[in-house]
């Protein structure tokens, strides 16, 4: 398959309610980035990766790239990444270089990434310009006030918790995330971006565990599924 996708891991983060900088932290002997970044460069149709940082752990991350994926090293790029999330995203793009005609992004914190969903998400964007990673709602949803007294009852049909990877045409991200820019909206996830270029795109259930880690009881559960695995 020709390699037309590059994919953006995002790493730069820095894990305040974790109380360290996650991206490089060893989860199951390895760094957090590794394991998505292990799917990311064995997924069919993906080229390079590019790998956003904290710049004060950007040598650390190049190294153990170096040293770990030896045969893939030329494919990483690892850069510093943005302030906000989309700003990373930006960065990435930018890194991935104009030949590049899909850009699959990926939060690093998700490490339980596999190349049959990044495949999936990949494919189904291919038919519709844009999609990502999702899971269907399945408990019980109510809205409340700020004081948590409940509002109303929320039906969760057709409500979906947003994951990634998120594949998006790389022009169409490009667009929305410059209108974002302009109109000073702040977007929390690809398929927002592609929205302001005027594509919805499709969401692909995930249908395997690819929790984030965001508290400690996160971590926990991600590396006990990624011992699992081995």
């Amino acid at each position: 398959m020709k390699r037309d996708a590059g994919a953006i891991l995002l790493a730069a983060g820095q894990g305040r309610r974790l109380g360290h900088d996650k991206s490089i932290t060893e989860i199951a002997g390895r760094p957090v980035f590794a394991h998505p970044m292990e799917a990311l460069l064995s997924s069919a149709g993906i080229g390079t990766v590019v790998l956003t940082v904290r710049s004060d752990v950007r040598e650390d991350a190049r190294c153990w790239v170096d040293k770990h994926f030896p045969n893939d090293r030329e494919r990483v790029k690892v850069i510093k990444g943005g302030k906000e999330r989309q700003d990373s995203v930006w960065e990435g793009l930018e890194a991935l270089g104009e030949e590049v005609e899909w850009a699959v992004v990926h939060d690093a914190a998700r490490v339980l990434l596999t190349k049959q969903l990044v495949e999936r998400v990949l494919s189904e964007a291919r038919r519709h310009e844009a999609a990502a990673a999702a899971s269907k709602m399945s408990d019980t949803v109510r809205a409340t006030n700020p004081a948590g007294q409940i509002l109303r009852w929320v039906d969760r049909e057709g409500l979906w918790r947003m994951e990634t990877p998120q594949v998006v045409r790389k022009t169409l991200l490009q667009a929305g995330l410059k209108k974002a820019r302009k109109d000073q909206v702040v977007v929390t996830d690809c398929l927002a971006a592609a929205e302001l270029a005027g594509v919805k795109g499709v969401l692909v259930e995930s249908g395997e565990p690819n929790l984030k880690i965001t508290v400690s009881g996160d971590w926990v559960l991600s590396e006990a599924w990624l011992r699992l695995r081995k």
